[in-house]
């Protein structure tokens, strides 16, 4: 396996600073993912060779980093452990911003822990805290642009090429009240939700900035990890995707799909570990804060799943 093991650090493209400012704590996108896995090594190789990613390089604590085809050092990280996930990290736009997100966190006697250290693959300080339902969360510095970062990327020559990590969707048993937590703790915004019958939310979408979302909630039986999303260059990256990884002997789990809410184009696979991921594109943005309302979306409306008639399979949920 060939990997990067220069003592310099990754390097990451300076902030740009964006014309709307994030709420809350200032999450501003999705920066990485880091999922665990038993053999991180060979979930590095299977991610390289048949899910389009590049590798980054691997620590001394047996992490390995995985790159897309955007401007991030890395965007996937497997972890040495069993399964799940290990932590979602989110950028704020700058230092002044993960300051202030610090001392938010520590005015709402959110229990956080602060790493100042820095290495090949942490280019500066990080907070991790949990959400209450236990989604594990890591705030730090990166990338920022006013338009969303595959809009900004060059369309990769190769299929598939993941080009940004920009969701990830929780588990969550109580919807409730991590709903209230996402809105009044993080400070995201809800673009959407998918209710059920009595109107109570069975997907709850929330954004940091103009895209359509980077956390949804999904009411569940138990919390954890329900799937990661990275993102494509355009519909037809995502089509050429399908029929690549159809072909190289990836199983499509669900897709290709049109979502109703964020209109994302969507196929979704397992990584090595058994992980769902999915590859999307053309997600909905939204550009005036003040004038969007959140739309409600009823469960037995079948265009929230997908405006083109198919329902996700038993092994997806």
């Amino acid at each position: 396996m060939s990997v990067n093991t220069a003592a310099e650090p990754l390097q990451i493209p300076r902030p740009v600073e964006p014309a709307t400012k994030p709420r809350g704590l200032g999450i501003y996108r999705t920066g990485h993912v880091a999922l665990f896995s038993p053999d991180p090594a060979a979930s590095a190789e299977y991610a390289v060779n048949h899910l389009g990613f590049q590798h980054a390089g691997h620590d001394a604590e047996g992490r390995y980093y995985l790159a897309g085809h955007g401007p991030d050092a890395y965007s996937l990280v497997y972890t040495p452990g069993v399964s799940g996930l290990e932590t979602i990290s989110y950028i704020v736009t700058d230092d002044a911003a993960f300051e202030q997100a610090a001392e938010m966190l520590a005015d709402a006697g959110i229990s956080a822990t602060r790493d100042d250290e820095t290495s090949q693959f942490r280019p500066g300080p990080t907070l991790s805290f949990k959400t209450p339902a236990g989604h594990p969360i890591e705030l730090t510095t990166g990338f920022v642009s006013d338009v969303p970062v595959a809009a900004s990327t060059r369309r990769p020559a190769v299929a598939p090429a993941p080009i940004a990590s920009d969701h990830v969707v929780l588990r969550t048993v109580d919807m409730e009240g991590e709903i209230e937590y996402v809105k009044t703790k993080l400070g995201l915004m809800e673009s959407s939700q998918i209710q059920l019958p009595d109107t109570s939310a069975l997907m709850a979408f929330f954004r940091g900035s103009k895209l359509y979302h980077c956390m949804a909630l999904a009411r569940a039986d138990v919390n954890g990890l329900h799937h990661v999303q990275f993102t494509l260059k355009d519909g037809a990256a995502v089509l050429e995707a399908f029929e690549s990884m159809t072909k190289d002997g990836v199983e499509i789990l669900w897709g290709p799909v049109r979502h109703g809410p964020g209109h994302n184009v969507a196929i979704y696979f397992r990584d090595h570990v058994g992980h769902i991921m999915e590859f999307s594109s053309e997600e909905m943005t939204i550009l005036d804060d003040e004038n969007y309302s959140p739309t409600h979306w009823s469960v037995t409306d079948p265009r929230s799943a997908d405006e083109w008639g198919t329902f996700p399979p038993e092994s997806f949920k």
